[in-house]
């Protein structure tokens, strides 16, 4: 659960796919190593205030950065047949499961200050949204799909 893999084919070949990848990462801020058929992120950002320029970015239809969302990224690359190339993205989603807690830990201190079938209504509504919308979707489709969109598109 802390780790959530995702698999993808492209029409890259595979050093194609991987320099689309690391112009990605280093756009977004991610520092990260490379081996023959793999880049791994070494350091993600993180963004404290709101107001830092690496919270945010164009590369989504969202304008936020998921790279802050997340511990690391792990990206392998497996030639296929017919010049394809198998893309396996694993994503240590450790931070966002802390900051998903924090987010949580919050709603509830505001539900306690509520009347009770309000404030328990309010908690359960704020987890869930607090889980999906971080969890789930800034620190794992989001990343899924710039990895995608960076792989399909034409340069």
């Amino acid at each position: 659960m802390m780790h959530k893999t995702y698999e993808l084919i492209c029409q890259l070949p595979v050093h194609t796919a991987s320099d689309r990848i690391e112009g990605l990462l280093s756009k977004e801020g991610v520092r990260y190593t490379t081996t023959n058929l793999a880049v791994t992120s070494v350091r993600t950002p993180i963004a404290v205030l709101g107001i830092q320029p690496k919270l945010y970015t164009h590369s989504n239809w969202v304008g936020v950065n998921p790279f802050v969302y997340v511990s690391s990224v792990d990206v392998r690359f497996k030639p296929g047949d017919g010049g394809v190339t198998k893309v396996t993205i694993r994503v240590n989603r450790l931070r966002a499961f802390l900051l998903a807690a924090l987010g949580i830990a919050v709603g509830f201190l505001a539900a306690c200050a509520m009347p009770e079938p309000a404030g328990l209504l309010f908690f359960v509504g704020f987890a869930c949204a607090t889980w999906f919308g971080i969890v789930s979707f800034l620190g794992g489709y989001l990343i899924k799909k710039e990895i995608a969109d960076r792989l399909s598109e034409r340069l």
